[in-house]
């Protein structure tokens, strides 16, 4: 007989050593992402090349034989390794269901701003710190308490549930989930994204697009000793910058996701500093809502560009990098589970790109539901209390055991 939710979530809680002593081995083995371009000196955090995922798949590839789950890994390139892990009966025309978290992490940033080294993990106070705890790797070692949950029930799993460890989450080059759908790997109903934090009191069920833009100054180059002779590139960026401040990009508000936003990332320009800049390049991170196209914004930002006076100044915007808004029901099944599960929780949207947008696109039911608090999402002093983790193991079986028993 299947045990009742309260008993699932006592088993939870008592896998605590494991899922904090899972998660700091994952958080020391440094998988930092980042674009080759950004760092041309070298990789940040002592990084030889982006991600490595395959280091933290290599420890669960370990756990999964220890238990007797099956698993296959798939790899576009060496040393991105993405794991795919199932339990379940998988009997035809039952629900499969999903939970996707990503193995990499973004650059530490500043020591400074750092109160500990961020990859030497450890436990205190009943929380976790050190890069990754929250984002994604103590959700990760949660999930993955559920999986062996559910291979000790899996006789009570009439569908299929699918544990998803996957690389190339936070920069996006195309070796992880888009990798994945291309080769027609994921095969799931429905699914979860732990990567929205919230404390299991959000559910996340729909996204902004994002478009990644260059924008470009071209000026003149010229002798630091006379630089009337040259046009400062530099100079007529931060022109440019100090109207990007002030601009409203055209849109129709949207119930839920609001308005966009508009993030100046990365800067860079010159060449020395005895010479007039000829060249500058901004990157923007705009996060647009469904009214809006990344051509229409491209369009927007030329024309903001093309209003600086600068006499010999002239400007280019590019777009680098985009992905569309996505949304599901609120009345989908899978978030009424949910909230089965999560009483206090409420539907919501997010700016964040996550794995759920290319599964919606694909046509799966995809949202975000996770643990912890989003303080300190992609900054330093990174951490997550062990008590949201338990709970959600919990929580996250007892909705397999609900979705994997509804036929399709």
């Amino acid at each position: 007989m299947l045990p009742d939710a309260s008993q699932i979530l006592r088993e939870a809680e008592s896998m605590r050593s494991f899922i904090v002593e899972l998660t700091l081995r994952i958080c020391r083995e440094r998988t930092v992402n980042y674009f080759l371009e950004d760092f041309p000196a070298g990789g940040p955090d002592g990084m030889a090349s982006p991600g490595e995922e395959g280091k933290v798949v290599a420890i669960l590839q370990r756990e999964l034989a220890a238990h007797s789950i099956s698993a296959m890994t798939h790899a576009k390139v060496a040393r991105r390794e993405n794991l795919l892990a199932r339990v379940g009966k998988a009997r035809p025309g039952y629900r499969k269901l999903m939970v996707l978290l990503h193995t990499d992490v973004v650059p530490s940033g500043a020591p400074s701003a750092w109160k500990f080294a961020p990859f030497d993990p450890f436990e205190k106070g009943g929380k976790l710190y050190g890069r990754g705890v929250l984002d994604d790797k103590g959700p990760l070692a949660s999930a993955f308490a559920t999986l062996l949950i559910l291979k000790k029930y899996e006789r009570f799993v009439d569908g299929e549930f699918i544990f998803g460890a996957v690389a190339d989450e936070e920069v996006g080059i195309g070796v992880g989930i888009d990798y994945l759908l291309e080769q027609k790997l994921i095969d799931c109903t429905d699914a979860i994204i732990p990567d929205i934090a919230g404390e299991m009191r959000e559910i996340n069920v729909a996204e902004k697009g994002g478009v990644l833009l260059k924008v470009k100054a071209h000026g003149k180059q010229a002798h630091a000793m006379n630089p009337a002779k040259g046009v400062n590139a530099i100079h007529a960026m931060s022109r440019f910058l100090l109207g990007l401040e002030r601009l409203n990009l055209q849109h129709e508000t949207h119930p839920i996701l609001g308005g966009p936003t508009i993030n100046t990332g990365l800067i860079s320009g010159g060449m020395a500093p005895n010479a007039v800049a000829a060249d500058c390049e901004a990157t923007l991170d705009i996060r647009y809502v469904p009214s809006q196209t990344p051509a229409g914004i491209r369009d927007e930002i030329q024309a903001l560009a093309n209003s600086i006076e600068m006499p010999g100044a002239s400007f280019s915007v590019e777009i680098f990098k985009s992905s569309r808004p996505c949304e599901v029901s609120a009345e989908a099944p899978l978030v009424k589970l949910i909230l089965k599960h999560a009483p206090d929780a409420k539907v919501v949207g997010s700016g964040g790109g996550t794995f759920a947008n290319p599964l919606v696109q694909a046509g799966i039911q995809a949202v975000g539901w996770a643990p912890g608090n989003e303080e300190t999402y992609h900054e330093p002093n990174e951490e997550i209390e062990i008590s949201q983790l338990t709970t959600f193991a919990g929580r996250l079986a007892n909705l397999a055991f609900d979705i994997c028993s509804i036929q399709t």
